[in-house]
């Protein structure tokens, strides 16, 4: 062989008869260097990484170097001297790794929650558990496993919801809006209702949800949420901002301190179910229904507005009745600021009830404005 052409692909120098570097091993066998300053044949220019490989293996050397090492082997053999200039390390051994387990790569940005689905959008990738390898030599000889210590680790395979879809860049994928959740048995679930258990202002500022929503704790802050579904607050509503396509119930309370800027109305376009409401402002296509009071609020609804709880009042507020009739306990209070109603029609005016009309309260009934001057039910029996 002539350093002007390459040898057969399948074949190599022997080291019998042609040696190309020197090469010791270190005495744990994990690892192999090119002594510096050795003298590396500049045959190795035309020999390609096969043939390096398959004259390390005559040598003894079963794992084989990385590309980018043989490559820097090749610079050093054209160089002038062709040898390193320190101690080259040209063979690794495989250490023993430990049993890693099954992760999950969210893939939503960090302005919305992970676990949040959106259709056709890729929310994860899953990467699955990976058993302990033992440790192999550069010559092929494996070393026994450490013992474990404690009890044996479960291996958990990430299972995904048969709703979810696979893409061709591993991303799970869905073609429907919701939540995955993650069980401890490494199950992927899909819900098609998000449920936020906790709640954070700065990470769930601006989110349009592809689904009905439930949030079991506070809801505070100045949104911009769209729900595309119902939702649902188990606790404290605080929040302005939320616009929610379909029916909103709040368990607790809806107080928002902001009765009378529009900008900020929580808009509905279905019906509305709270305990109470207090310094907000609602803009609603449907229904409301209210057990207890509404306090200093602005609301324009479309639908029928009832209040016949505990006290079932409403007081220093403005209600505009664009569509619906009013069924209420009381209307207004001596010592609040006077509370407003509008009708848009004589009609629902009439079919409206009211048990007390306190005194200083205004209907308006179209374009006529009646100021009450003394307490009575509504409509009035002397009318």
């Amino acid at each position: 062989m002539t350093s002007a052409a390459n040898p057969p692909s399948s074949q190599a120098p022997s080291p019998a008869s042609k040696t190309l570097f020197n090469i010791k091993a270190t005495p744990d066998g994990m690892s192999a260097y090119i002594p510096e300053k050795t003298h590396i044949s500049p045959e190795l220019i035309h020999l390609n990484y096969e043939q390096v490989c398959s004259y390390l293996q005559k040598l003894g050397y079963l794992l084989k170097p990385t590309p980018e090492s043989v490559e820097q082997i090749k610079r050093a053999a054209s160089s002038k001297p062709p040898q390193f200039s320190k101690d080259f390390v040209f063979l690794k051994g495989i250490p023993y790794t430990e049993m890693k387990g099954a992760t999950i790569r969210w893939l939503n940005p960090i302005t919305m929650p992970k676990d949040l689905i959106r259709p056709n959008i890729p929310f994860a990738m899953i990467k699955q558990a990976a058993p302990a390898s033992p440790a192999k030599s550069i010559f092929g000889q494996e070393f026994p496993m450490p013992p474990q210590k404690g009890e044996t680790k479960k291996i958990i395979v990430l299972t995904p919801d048969p709703a979810f879809t696979t893409n061709e860049k591993g991303e799970l994928v869905c073609d429907k809006g919701g939540q995955v959740i993650v069980s401890p048995e490494g199950n992927l679930k899909f819900e098609s209702v998000y449920t936020i258990k906790s709640f954070r202002t700065d990470q769930m500022k601006k989110i349009e949800f592809p689904c009905s929503v439930i949030a079991k704790c506070d809801i505070t802050g100045s949104l911009e949420w769209v729900i595309n579904g119902d939702f649902t607050c188990e606790q404290f509503w605080a929040a302005t901002g939320i616009t929610v396509t379909g029916n909103a119930v709040a368990l607790s309370g809806i107080q928002t301190n902001s009765a009378h800027d529009d900008s900020k109305a929580i808009i509905i376009n279905g019906n509305l179910e709270a305990n109470f409401i207090q310094s907000s402002c609602f803009i609603i296509e449907g229904n409301i229904k209210v057990e207890k009071a509404i306090l200093a609020s602005r609301i324009t609804t479309n639908g029928n507005l009832e209040c016949l709880g505990e006290p079932g009042k409403i007081t220093g507020s403005e209600i505009f009745m664009k569509k619906g009739t009013l069924n209420v306990k009381k209307v207004g209070s001596e010592k609040e600021k006077p509370t407003y109603i509008k009708f848009f029609s004589e009609t629902l005016a009439n079919s409206s009830k009211i048990e007390t009309l306190s005194e200083g309260s205004r209907i308006q009934i179209q374009k006529t404005n009646i100021i009450i001057q003394n307490s009575q039910p509504w409509p009035s029996t002397t009318k």
